[in-house]
């Protein structure tokens, strides 16, 4: 057989592999969505049997998502070894959870013992997570759980605060895998049982046509403001990001359509690509759903998911306002007209009939709530209703039923990575829960917060960035929920707003150089650096970064806490409306009523902004003093 013809039949098996893998991957992740509907729905399934299983099917789509002879094989020996070493991953998973199985009654009894065949089944299954965890979200989460696991075997030789006692094979293996304070813990029963159903439901509105509607009405809407195309970019990203598990899934699927609009615009590739960032993530931080997170916020703070919405409103507004104000300070910058009128969809019936597919799943979702729905069988309302609204309004959705299996698939796949994410923390929280390193760390950083609260808080943000650098929202924000968390509210802060403190970072560590995840998607599509997007994504989202010290000062801006005080409410939102407006001229360098500013100017009102976000009245109220010469200041320049 000749070279080409050789070539041609290998490039043959190729194809017919990838799509039976394909085809393999659509239906198991369409059957994992299905059986979390199925046990919101109809039937209860046990709770170890839901955690097992969850992970099991996690597991399973991750293989089938990034198996090795996708990446590393070369040839068709190469090939063949890579599928053995996967089915061989897979069946060592399988050994090791059926072991758990069988040693059931050996931990309800307490007559477990730590023998070798436990060991070692052990050992093959938390493996084989860490393989999973590597695939599907990089090595950062892999380092983390290394480094814990690390941390628990060395306590005894380790220096001051981190020394512990120390753990065994036995012991380790114990906690991390056969007890249920590991990979089969209570946190992971908690996302089986509550947030997978939301990832479903966010992968359903995309193929509705949901995030076409909402791009094209808000590009009518904020069209004739200048930055319009940017405006609507913010607009269309928050919404859709607040449903979305995903920071990385929200900018891919909608910075393909707003990246393009806002570099049509004039604006600069990083600047685009730092836009959609800064939206997308922020969607997270966004009610009424938040990606899901708010619902592990709700059990582990001990609150109604309600409140914890109404909590979230304020910071979120604020925030997005921030990011508004700093896009048309640059748009002024650069002295940009609105959009090219041609360019701005006129809004028909039809238009916001389409509108129809965003609300009417949220209007469904906050109606289920109201009622007093769990929040899975809320987060199933909503699905449903987003599925009969595609099927009514729109005809392409109508035409392509295969569609609502994507929907299905997409959300199953996205449901398995977390799974397999929150089963790799798991092992982090064993350790933790074990070493006592949580309580150790909340002390010390205690120490500082009852002399040095900003200290405490500055410690505490600069901690959670690094812990959540290149996670996800929901395994970053665990982390940072039992390590930082407990340490902020020893020194003083109120659960509620600690707990929302380290939600914010954990959103916001996409951004943060060098790993910023985020920005390594969103540049691509934009042609941009992702360093320099990085960097861009920061500023605009500097009130973002800043509000979590202003609501932990000042805990009224989250309005459902003890003590809330309508005088500090509101001096608190004129304070901050000001500093947007300050930071938003500093950073843009223009001002809309006396143009381009001097470097002096913009210093001036950087100073003001900064003042005005501290709580002291004498420094925020000096901060206004500085804020109205800094302006009579331009005016007076400009003459």
């Amino acid at each position: 057989m000749s070279d080409h013809k050789q070539c041609q039949v290998t490039n043959d098996i190729d194809q017919q592999n990838n799509s039976m893998v394909n085809n393999s991957k659509l239906l198991v992740t369409a059957v994992f969505s299905l059986i979390i509907i199925y046990t919101i729905t109809i039937a209860l399934v046990d709770e170890v049997l839901a955690r097992y299983g969850a992970i099991s099917f996690g597991l399973i789509i991750v293989l089938l998502a990034h198996p090795l002879a996708y990446k590393f094989a070369i040839g068709s020996v190469g090939r063949t070894l890579a599928w053995l070493a996967d089915a061989v991953l897979a069946a060592g998973f399988i050994y090791s959870t059926y072991w758990f199985t069988q040693i059931q009654e050996q931990l309800w009894t307490g007559f477990y013992m730590p023998d070798t065949d436990n060991l070692i089944a052990g050992a093959i299954g938390l493996l084989c997570i860490l393989e999973a965890t590597r695939r599907a979200w990089g090595p950062s989460l892999v380092i983390l759980a290394v480094l814990f696991i690390l941390f628990g075997f060395a306590g005894q030789s380790l220096p001051g605060m981190l020394q512990h006692f120390g753990m065994d094979a036995g012991n380790f293996m114990q906690i991390a895998w056969y007890s249920f304070d590991g990979v089969f813990g209570r946190t992971t029963g908690l996302v089986a049982n509550t947030v997978l159903v939301f990832l479903i439901f966010g992968a359903m509105l995309e193929h509705t046509g949901a995030g076409a509607s909402l791009i094209r009405i808000s590009t009518a809407l904020t069209g004739r403001i200048r930055g319009g195309a940017a405006h609507a970019a913010i607009v269309a990203s928050a919404v859709f990001g607040m449903m979305s598990g995903s920071v990385a899934a929200n900018i891919a699927g909608t910075g393909v359509f707003t990246i393009p609009m806002i570099k049509k615009q004039g604006f600069s590739a990083k600047f685009a690509a730092a836009v959609e960032t800064s939206a997308s993530s922020g969607g997270q931080l966004t009610p009424p759903i938040m990606a899901a997170a708010v619902f592990v916020m709700a059990d582990m703070v001990g609150m109604p998911y309600l409140s914890i919405i109404a909590a979230a409103a304020l910071p979120a507004l604020f925030k997005y306002m921030s990011l508004f104000a700093q896009v048309y300070a640059e748009a002024m910058r650069l002295n940009q007209e609105p959009m090219d009128p041609a360019d701005i969809p006129v809004l028909e019936a039809k238009d916001w009939i389409n509108g129809l597919l965003v609300a009417l799943p949220i209007a469904t979702l906050m109606i289920a709530f109201l009622m007093g729905f769990s929040p899975s069988m809320s987060g199933f309302i909503g699905l449903a209703t987003a599925a009969v609204a595609g099927w009514v309004l729109n005809p392409d959705f109508r035409r392509k039923p295969m569609l609502i299996l994507r929907a299905f698939a997409d959300g199953g796949e996205s449901a398995g990575k977390i799974m397999i994410a929150v089963a790799a923390i798991g092992i982090v929280l064993s350790v933790v829960n074990e070493t006592g390193i949580a309580i150790r760390f909340a002390t010390s950083i205690a120490v500082w917060g009852e002399e040095y609260l900003f200290v405490a808080l500055l410690i505490a943000m600069l901690g959670a960035l690094i812990l959540g650098m290149g996670l996800p929202t929901l395994p970053a924000y665990l982390i940072m929920a039992i390590m930082i968390a407990p340490a902020m509210i020893k020194a003083g802060v109120e659960p509620l707003a600690a707990h929302m403190f380290v939600l914010y970072y954990a959103v916001y560590s996409s951004l943060v150089p060098p790993i910023a995840y985020g920005c390594y998607v969103a540049a691509p599509i934009a042609g941009a650096n992702p360093l320099a997007t990085s960097f861009t994504a920061l500023r605009l989202s500097i009130i973002g970064l800043l509000v979590p010290f202003v609501f932990v000062y000042t805990p009224s801006l989250l309005l459902v806490v003890d003590g809330f005080n309508y005088t500090d409410l509101i001096t608190t939102m004129l304070r901050l409306l000001v500093a947007i407006w300050m930071f938003a001229a500093c950073m843009g360098g223009s001002d809309p009523w006396r143009g381009v500013l001097s470097l002096g100017n913009r210093a001036l009102r950087f100073v003001a902004g900064v003042a005005l976000i501290w709580p002291q009245p004498e420094v925020w109220g000096a901060g206004l003093g500085l804020a109205v010469l800094s302006q009579l200041a331009a005016r007076r320049s400009s003459l």
